[in-house]
C-alpha cells in the first residue's frame, strides 16, 4: 500500500530525461516550476538523523513511479524483475544537458571512479545534434556566463579545449549597472578589468557540445549514454540498495544511486519525495540576439545590466557584432514587447538603455495599450511617440551605455517565467540532486549554470573520496559531505539575489537614496568590488598588474591608494572614511570566504589580503 504521499508523486510526475531541446530557453538555469512548500528563504540544511530517518521509512515501503498517462500508478507499478549485471551500474546520472554531462566529466576525471566505477547517463531525446553542431550559424538565445573560476575548472578536466573558442566571448568588465529613478540620479557601479577574462559568454549548446566530446574522448567502458530512452518506473530495491529504473517497456537497469540532473521539474526529485520551497516573481525574461556595430574605442567585452522598476535589461556580449539581452519585467510586458515586430523591438531596447525611466514608463504604457487593443505599435510609431515625449533635463554625466541595436533576428525572440526555488534537502533514499533540479535563481547574477557546475564538482569530489576508502556511493554516509558544502553556498547566493531583485526594482524614496548612496559607496571601494566579484566566482586571477590612471578611473587599484575625488562630494568622503573603518562586521557577506578575515582584522587588511591573491 502506497502512502498518500508517494500517490500525489506518482500522478504528479513528468517524464525522466527530457531532453534540452524540450526545456524551453533558459539561461542561468533559470525556469519555472511549481513549488510544493512554503514560500521563503528560511531553511537550514537537512540533518543526517533526518535523512536517517526517511531511510529507515523508505526501507518498509515500495515506491514505484510511472510517467505513462494512460496507466495509473497502480497499474504501472510490477515487481522487479532480475537484473544482468549488465545493466547494473554504480552511477545512473538522468539528464543530458549540461548538469549531467558536466557531472559525468567531472567523474571521468576522477582517476579511482574511472577505473572502478560503472556510470550510465540516460537522455530522452537524440544528442544527434548537439553532438554534430559545429558553431556555425546564427546564435542562440540559450546564453551562460560562466564564471573564471568554473572556465578554470572546465580547463583542469580537459573540456575547455573542444569549446569553439569564437562562439565565447569573453567578459573582461564585470559589469556596470545603474538605476536612475530620477534625472538627477545615475548611481552606477563599475568592475574594472582584473588582468583576465572575468567570466564568458558561451552559449549551452557549445558547452553541451564541448561536455560531450569529452566524454567520447575519455569515456570508454566506464560510462555508456543510451539517448531516446525515456525511463518510465522507479523502484527501491530489496533493502534499499539500489534502485531499479525501467526503460520504456520491458528494459530495466539499476544503479547504486541515481542523480537527478533533469531540470526543475526534477521527476527524481519527486521520487525521492523531495519538497522544493521559493515563489515566483510574476516576472518573464524576454530573451534575443542583438546586432550592432562593432565598438570603435573599445571590444565589445563590457557586460551592461540596467535595473528598471519593471526588472533589469542586460546586455551582455557575445561578438564584435553581436550581444544576447536578457530584459526580465512583468508578464504583460515580456508579451506585449514579444509581439512587437523585430524592427519595434529593437527600438524599444534602445529606449529601455538610453530613455530616463519616467518617459519610458509612459512609452510602456502606450505600447501595451496598442497590445491590448489587437494592434501592436510599428517602429514607426514607437519612433514618433518618442520624439513627443517629455525629456526632464539630465543633471548628472551621462552613464556609459551599450552599442545601439541595430537589428534584433526574429527567431532569436523568446521568454520565460522566473522563478526561484530551492530543495529542501538534496538527498533521498539513493538519490542526489544537482542543479536545476535542485534549485533555480533569478538570472540578474547569470548563476544558474555556475551553481550548477559547482555542484557537480563537490559531488565528483565527495564520491572519489569514498571510492578511495572502498564507501557505498549511494549511502547518506558517502554522500553527507556534499550537500554540507553546497547547501548554504547555494542557499545564500539565492537568498542574496532575490534580495537585489527587490532592492534594485523598487522605487520608494529612502530606498531610492540609501540604494544610491550604497552603489556610489561600494563604486569608490575597489576592494570590496574584488570580494564581490571573487564571491560571484570572478576570482580567478585576481593577482594582475598595478593598473594605470586611466584604468582606475572608477576607483581603487590598491587599498593604500587615496581616492582621487572623481565621485565627488560626500560620497567620496563616506567612501574615504569606510577605508579607515576597523570592524566591518556583515559587510562582506556574500564573500563567505573573507569573512572571517574582515571580522578580525577590519577592512584594510582584508583588502590588503585580496590584492596579495
Amino acid at each position: 500500500m502506497k502512502s498518500a504521499r508517494q500517490l500525489h508523486a506518482a500522478r504528479s510526475l513528468s517524464r525522466l530525461g527530457e531532453s534540452s531541446a524540450s526545456r524551453g530557453p533558459l539561461l542561468g538555469g533559470t525556469a519555472a516550476l511549481r513549488s510544493t512548500a512554503p514560500a521563503g528563504l528560511l531553511r537550514t540544511t537537512p540533518t543526517r538523523e533526518r535523512l536517517a530517518q526517511r531511510h529507515s521509512t523508505a526501507l518498509s515501503l515500495q515506491r514505484s513511479y510511472a510517467t505513462q498517462t494512460t496507466s495509473s500508478p497502480a497499474e504501472s507499478s510490477s515487481s522487479i524483475p532480475d537484473i544482468s549485471p549488465e545493466d547494473a551500474y554504480d552511477i545512473v546520472i538522468i539528464g543530458g544537458a549540461n548538469a549531467g554531462l558536466a557531472l559525468a566529466c567531472a567523474l571521468l576525471a576522477k582517476p579511482t571512479l574511472k577505473e572502478t566505477a560503472r556510470i550510465l547517463l540516460i537522455e530522452g531525446g537524440s544528442l544527434e545534434r548537439v553532438r554534430t553542431w559545429t558553431g556555425e550559424g546564427p546564435w542562440e538565445n540559450r546564453v551562460s556566463s560562466l564564471t573564471a573560476e568554473n572556465v578554470a575548472w572546465l580547463d583542469s578536466i580537459g573540456v575547455w579545449q573542444n569549446i569553439v573558442d569564437k562562439r565565447s566571448c569573453p567578459v573582461e568588465e564585470m559589469i556596470s549597472v545603474w538605476a536612475n529613478p530620477s534625472p538627477d540620479s545615475t548611481p552606477s557601479i563599475h568592475f574594472p578589468p582584473l588582468g583576465r577574462p572575468m567570466a564568458r559568454m558561451t552559449e549551452n549548446t557549445n558547452l553541451q557540445h564541448a561536455l560531450l566530446k569529452r566524454i567520447d574522448q575519455v569515456g570508454g567502458e566506464t560510462l555508456t549514454i543510451r539517448e531516446n530512452s525515456r525511463v518510465s518506473e522507479m523502484q527501491l530495491g530489496p533493502g534499499g540498495r539500489w534502485v531499479g529504473l525501467r526503460i520504456g517497456e520491458d528494459a530495466w537497469v539499476r544503479g547504486s544511486v541515481v542523480v537527478g540532473a533533469d531540470g526543475p521539474n526534477s521527476p527524481v526529485r519527486h521520487f525521492s519525495g523531495i519538497d522544493s520551497y521559493g515563489h515566483g516573481y510574476e516576472t518573464h525574461a524576454v530573451v534575443a540576439t542583438l546586432e550592432h556595430d562593432a565598438p570603435t574605442v573599445y571590444p565589445n567585452n563590457t557586460a551592461f545590466q540596467r535595473f528598471l522598476p519593471t526588472g533589469p535589461l542586460a546586455f551582455l556580449p557575445l561578438s564584435p557584432t553581436a550581444s544576447t539581452m536578457v530584459w526580465s519585467t512583468r508578464p504583460d510586458h515580456a508579451a506585449a514587447y514579444k509581439r512587437l515586430s523585430p524592427e519595434a523591438l529593437t527600438v524599444m531596447v534602445n529606449a529601455g538603455f538610453s530613455l530616463q525611466e519616467q518617459p519610458l514608463g509612459l512609452l510602456n504604457a502606450q505600447v501595451l495599450g496598442a497590445d491590448a487593443s489587437g494592434t501592436p505599435l510599428t517602429a514607426e510609431d514607437i519612433s514618433a511617440i518618442l520624439h513627443n515625449l517629455p525629456m526632464p533635463p539630465v543633471t548628472t554625466e551621462p552613464v556609459v551605455l551599450p552599442q545601439r541595436v541595430r537589428s534584433i533576428p526574429a527567431k532569436s525572440i523568446a521568454s520565460f517565467p522566473l522563478r526561484l526555488s530551492h530543495a529542501e534537502e538534496y538527498l533521498g533514499e539513493r538519490t542526489v540532486l544537482v542543479g536545476d533540479a535542485a534549485h533555480t535563481i533569478h538570472p540578474l547574477a547569470g548563476q544558474g549554470l555556475n551553481m550548477g557546475l559547482a555542484d557537480v564538482r563537490v559531488l565528483a569530489d565527495v564520491w572519489e573520496s569514498a571510492r578511495q576508502t572502498g564507501g557505498d556511493l549511494g549511502s547518506l554516509t558517502s554522500m553527507a559531505d556534499y550537500p554540507r558544502i553546497r547547501y548554504p553556498a547555494n542557499h545564500l547566493m539565492l537568498s542574496t539575489t532575490d534580495k537585489l531583485h527587490y532592492i534594485f526594482r523598487n522605487r520608494v524614496g529612502p530606498i531610492n537614496w540609501v540604494r544610491g548612496v550604497g552603489m556610489d559607496v561600494i563604486n569608490e571601494l575597489g576592494p570590496i568590488k574584488k570580494v564581490l566579484m571573487g564571491g560571484a566566482g570572478a576570482g580567478a586571477g585576481m593577482g594582475q598588474k598595478r593598473r594605470t590612471e586611466k584604468e582606475r578611473e572608477f576607483g581603487r587599484a590598491y587599498a593604500e591608494d587615496r581616492l582621487d575625488g572623481r565621485a565627488g562630494g560626500w560620497p567620496n568622503a563616506v567612501a574615504d572614511g569606510m577605508e579607515r573603518w576597523r570592524s566591518l562586521k556583515g559587510a562582506l557577506s556574500m564573500a563567505a570566504g573573507m569573512a572571517g578575515d574582515v571580522a578580525r582584522n577590519g577592512l584594510r587588511r582584508a583588502a590588503d589580503a585580496l590584492e596579495k591573491r
